[in-house]
């Protein structure tokens, strides 16, 4: 029994194994130490084998360059598209962390921070609350589906070998960093709202009774209004974080047919 390995669809799969192995690196639930690397290489190995022969079929013979210089600058085209899709998925999440961080300072748990398991660092308690309630909705709301089809589309329109827009990336990034801050005040609006009117209550009550230690009976107040606001904020914010992640596909649209042209 003989045995032939096609050479296209091998390069191909290393190059979408590489170009994925990005994304699946920063996946929600998947970017934490307690999964092994070889485990994402492996997602990203398999998404590539089943993407791979579809690819190869629609790359005209021509559009392979299998010397070194042209394999080498396919690698970095393929880390870099990689990369600014695993911005565009990070967004949302980067943005629900950063809310939680600032409504954090605001009611007074600033320098409360417990130590992520996942990330080895120093977290906010109520950006991690955020980012876990936004792991579960995007896995509720089937988003990761939303993701792998985003993931394999692109291979499609963004093949292999084929140029990207450089100006048009670093255009989509430095928008994206606008979105991440529009983003993350617009999930913190309504505590930081309330908060705001608290503080001027409390100026109020300072300029008419001054004998009132402002210290000492502010601080329980504004924690205490705080987790009530939030816990009201709370019921609305799977209506918004779904309008963040519906709009993500919205997004890699764009991103590819930018970098296509």
């Amino acid at each position: 029994m003989q045995m032939s390995l096609d050479l296209t669809w091998l390069i191909v799969g290393l190059i979408l194994t590489l170009r994925l192995s990005i994304l699946t690196a920063v996946l929600p639930l998947l970017s934490g130490l307690s999964v092994p690397p070889v485990w994402r290489l492996s997602l990203a190995a398999c998404l590539a084998a089943a993407t791979a022969p579809a690819v190869a079929a629609e790359l005209p013979p021509e559009a392979f360059d299998l010397t070194w210089h042209g394999l080498a600058a396919e690698g970095l085209r393929s880390l870099a598209l990689g990369a600014l899709m695993t911005f565009v998925i990070g967004i949302p999440f980067a943005a629900v962390r950063f809310a939680g961080t600032v409504i954090g300072v605001q009611i007074g748990f600033g320098m409360v921070n417990t130590l992520d398991p996942q990330s080895g660092g120093q977290l906010s308690v109520l950006a991690n609350l955020y980012y876990l309630l936004a792991v579960l909705l995007f896995f509720a709301m089937d988003g990761h589906h939303t993701l792998i089809g985003a993931m394999v589309h692109s291979c499609r329109i963004v093949p292999p070998f084929a140029p990207l827009d450089a100006g048009a990336g670093a255009w989509l990034t430095a928008t994206g960093f606008a979105d991440f801050f529009s983003i993350g005040l617009r999930v913190a609006a309504p505590v930081i709202l309330v908060l705001l009117l608290v503080s001027v209550a409390m100026g109020f009550v300072v300029k008419t009774v001054p004998q009132i230690n402002i210290l000492v009976v502010g601080f329980p107040i504004k924690i205490a209004v705080g987790l009530a606001a939030l816990g009201v904020s709370l019921t609305f914010f799977n209506q918004v974080f779904r309008s963040i992640v519906g709009g993500m596909e919205r997004e890699f649209v764009s991103l590819l047919g930018a970098l296509q042209g």
